[in-house]
């Protein structure tokens, strides 16, 4: 939180901020690319410089990445780059960024014995390094969770958030029982922090992924947290429409039918595993931009790359990687500032939307800054409404840009990225 003085039109207002970024999930229900407005994939090629460090089933959302990269008909829409410091023409994600451990699984340990796991100390002596100051988005991910330590996990999680994200952390555990202080660079490079789930260990429902797995989930939710749903993707083919947990009622549901990592799954119920999800898919939907994706388009892409864990009969279960793929680019669009909805239309200068930036946008611009009630009034909530600097927040200082550009003043130097 922050406070900003501001004169307007000769009155003195104090402004108090919060920034802190609002939390969400991203599962199998999040895998369509159409869904995804054009604006926010290129919002999230400027905006995002991301670190990952992943294992083996990592390397399925990067396997995914690859696939549509290359394929011939999205041309040079879903490129990406493996550097944080990439160029706006492409998503700057550096694959294997941060130093030792590789990943959640080999990095759960603590060598120091205070709560805190190697691998999120590893990340906070990366985000201290000034040379890493454009980084804005950490990501680990797990091989297989079973008998890791989910309490030290969050815990680790949100040490982080407290030192290193807008809004900080007010969670505690019996570990834990004082937030961590804010580091200096949260205030003027903040990083978001995105949870993970791990993919599915053959037990069914309740077995030794499902269970932190649902822990994991359940923090999100508690405190409004980013969870890349990793496990979930694994849990539900394409088809999905239901979201109902019960294969008894969803056809299209597979994890208490003894899914595993490869997405094979029991489909007789003599608890044998004998079909593959991806194969009746692709067996289902041939042609399709998901089967081309997978298999290949005959126009010089031969399809997607090896599945670590996943390659299934014929390669059909590298569709694993391919949606993995397609929910990391939904997820880099919602942490560029996408709502989720389908518009594609920023509002930031003209936050009454009739066709005129003027001092009633600066005053409306000041009064949602006060959190004063903004129903009786014409502000249209979007996004990025009333930020015209780009910083990811609406305040005073917006307002102010508001009245300068109104009055028809020089905006160059002032951060200015209105419409």
């Amino acid at each position: 939180m922050r406070k900003i003085t501001v004169v307007l039109f000769g009155i003195t207002f104090l402004a108090i901020t919060n920034q802190a970024q609002a939390g969400f999930v991203v599962d199998h229900t999040n895998t369509n690319l159409a869904d995804i407005p054009d604006v926010w994939i290129t919002q999230a090629k400027q905006d995002i410089h991301g670190a990952y460090n992943h294992t083996s089933h990592g390397s399925q959302l990067i396997t995914g990445l690859n696939a549509l990269e290359n394929y011939t008909s999205f041309g040079n829409k879903y490129s990406w780059t493996d550097t944080t410091t990439g160029t706006t023409d492409s998503l700057s994600l550096d694959n294997y960024g941060m130093p030792s451990p590789p990943d959640l699984s080999q990095g759960d340990g603590d060598s120091d014995g205070d709560g805190i796991a190697n691998w999120a100390e590893t990340t906070y002596d990366y985000l201290e390094d000034s040379n890493h100051d454009n980084v804005n988005v950490i990501m680990w991910s797990w091989c297989n969770i079973s008998g890791h330590n989910i309490d030290r996990y969050i815990r680790s999680m949100e040490w982080l958030i407290a030192q290193f994200s807008e809004g900080g952390s007010t969670y505690t555990d019996s570990v834990m029982t004082t937030p961590a202080s804010p580091r200096p660079r949260a205030s003027t490079h903040p990083v978001k922090f995105v949870f993970m789930t791990a993919h599915a260990n053959g037990g069914g429902e309740g077995d030794s992924s499902d269970t932190p797995n649902n822990q994991i989930r359940a923090h999100v939710q508690n405190y409004d947290r980013i969870l890349f749903d990793f496990s979930d993707i694994e849990n539900y083919d394409p088809d999905d429409t239901l979201g109902t947990p019960d294969s008894s009622v969803n056809s299209h549901y597979y994890l208490d039918r003894l899914l595993n990592d490869s997405l094979y799954y029991d489909s007789t119920g003599d608890n044998n595993r004998d079909a593959n999800w991806a194969v009746e898919y692709l067996a289902n939907h041939n042609g399709s931009e998901l089967y081309k994706l997978t298999k290949g388009d005959g126009q010089g892409y031969g399809g997607a790359g090896s599945c670590a864990h996943s390659d299934g009969p014929n390669n059909d279960a590298r569709l694993n990687c391919v949606l993995k793929g397609r929910a990391t680019w939904y997820l880099m669009a919602r942490l560029a500032g996408w709502d989720g909805g389908n518009g594609g239309t920023e509002i930031r200068a003209d936050v009454d939307q009739n066709s005129t930036i003027n001092s009633t946008d600066a005053m409306l611009t000041l009064r949602n800054s006060l959190g004063l009630d903004m129903s009786s009034t014409n502000w249209v909530t979007g996004t990025h409404t009333g930020d015209v600097n780009c910083d990811n927040s609406s305040n005073s200082t917006d307002a102010m840009l508001i009245l300068r550009k109104s009055l028809g003043l020089d905006m160059s130097g002032t951060g200015w990225c209105g419409n």
